[in-house]
């Protein structure tokens, strides 16, 4: 019995088609439109989910847009660890990052600290959750636009209304320039504590 059930499946044959590489389509192919050389991309940890995330974000792109004039799009990471990466090899230009990324970035690549983020104002100062942080290939113009345009932002005050899920950040406050002595103490309380 088992050997009838073995020739009868191997009894079928299969009719091989005849492909030709050499004929084209005749419609045209839908042009991939890739971003301009122009386009600025920012990288973030995932946080609530992806959703939520690009929810959160693209208000403070637009913004940044609207008050530097430059074009921003988002960078979704594969994981979390994705965005240092990501943000040192130059595949995104900015990130909001955390303490110890930041520690990995400098290192590892260069980064830079663009602005801190503030939590509270009380209790974010010096210490912040997040930092603004940049690649190192990005042009001094630039970076003076989008630093005076984060530190100009009001979430709590004349920006409110465009930020509805703000809150959720780990920079609700804002942001505030970053105190390189504060960033000193934070990197050797980061590394005292293992978090590097």
């Amino acid at each position: 019995m088992f050997l009838s059930l073995l020739l009868s499946g191997c009894a079928k044959t299969e009719e091989a088609k005849k492909v030709s590489l050499f004929k084209k389509t005749v419609e045209p192919a839908e042009e991939i439109e890739y971003p301009s050389p122009e386009t600025f991309w920012f990288g973030f940890g995932l946080r609530p989910g992806p959703e939520e995330d690009i929810s959160i974000y693209i208000p403070l792109l637009k913004y940044l847009e609207s008050a530097t004039g430059r074009r921003f799009r988002i960078k979704l990471p594969v994981s979390y660890e994705d965005t240092v990466e990501d943000l040192g090899k130059g595949v995104t230009q900015f990130a909001a990052i955390g303490m110890p990324d930041c520690l990995t970035g400098e290192a590892k690549y260069g980064i830079r600290y663009l602005v801190r983020g503030v939590n509270k104002p009380e209790a974010s100062k010096p210490f912040p959750d997040i930092i603004i942080a940049c690649n190192s290939s990005v042009d001094s113009r630039t970076l003076g636009a989008v630093r005076a345009a984060l530190l100009a932002f009001e979430p709590t005050g004349k920006h409110k209304e465009q930020f509805v899920d703000w809150d959720k950040t780990e920079m609700p406050a804002g942001f505030a320039e970053v105190d390189e002595l504060a960033m000193e103490k934070i990197k050797d309380l980061t590394i005292k504590h293992g978090e590097k």
